[in-house]
């Protein structure tokens, strides 16, 4: 694995890379992740919609109908932010690919990730809980001075894929303690009420993810720009 590996390292040290303006690839991406902010919104107020509903239940009698269009209505807004999120994570992959090689374009020495692995070791086990970071923050290194990156900070990195990683177990956690609700017989409407008060913790918490995310994106897109503009000046 070793020798692949610097056989890989020997071939990039030598191949030319040429600098792409990600603008529109990066504009793309924002677009998804505001999307994805829009979906966070409507999981939210579906939330306290299916809350209220099983509130009122304690005071009054809710038709199989209100339950059937309520869990509905929650399944299209599942399905279709889901959709959105793979489309989302196609784009970031292809994005981080792109990115990895304009900071080798613009001169950046010694980088431990090849463009193909910063893609690569988020298909990992175990490994994509940590080798995904340490890609991006090199790339975000890089992109804030490619002559100098390893002296440079990663703080808004290490902000993202914290909150990246927290949002990922949280959101496991809340998806089995709503199936193990659903597969419960004696669950009760007060149990439904709180794992509803979870997704929209979650929600918000998300929200933030994706603003932190885009706040990464578009400033690693700005300085990479930046830094070809003024190396094509001189």
């Amino acid at each position: 694995m070793s020798q692949i590996q610097n056989e890989v390292k020997t071939i990039n040290s030598i191949q030319e890379y040429k600098f792409q303006n990600l603008s529109s690839l990066t504009k793309a991406l924002l677009v998804l992740l505001y999307i994805a902010i829009v979906f966070s919104v409507l999981s939210i107020l579906d939330s306290i919609m299916s809350y209220n509903l099983y509130a009122s239940a304690q005071y009054v009698d809710i038709s199989e109908e209100e339950i059937l269009n309520n869990d509905m209505r929650t399944g299209v807004i599942a399905i279709i932010g889901m959709l959105f999120y793979i489309a989302t994570i196609v784009i970031f992959l292809i994005w981080v690919n792109k990115a990895n090689k304009n900071s080798r374009a613009l001169g950046a020495k010694n980088m431990r990730f090849t463009p193909g692995w910063c893609v690569g070791w988020w298909f990992i086990p175990i490994a994509l809980w940590w080798k995904p970071y340490q890609a991006v923050r090199e790339i975000w290194k890089t992109s804030q001075d490619a002559g100098n990156w390893e002296s440079q900070e990663n703080s808004i990195v290490s902000l993202w894929w914290t909150l990246w990683i927290i949002s990922a177990i949280v959101n496991q956690i809340i998806q089995r303690w709503s199936m193990s609700l659903y597969s419960n017989y004696n669950s009760t409407l007060l149990d439904y009420q709180n794992v509803e008060l979870t997704w929209i913790f979650a929600g918000i918490f998300d929200i933030v993810l994706s603003l932190v995310f885009i706040k990464m994106i578009r400033e690693i897109c700005n300085k990479q720009l930046t830094q070809f503009q003024n190396q094509s000046q001189n």
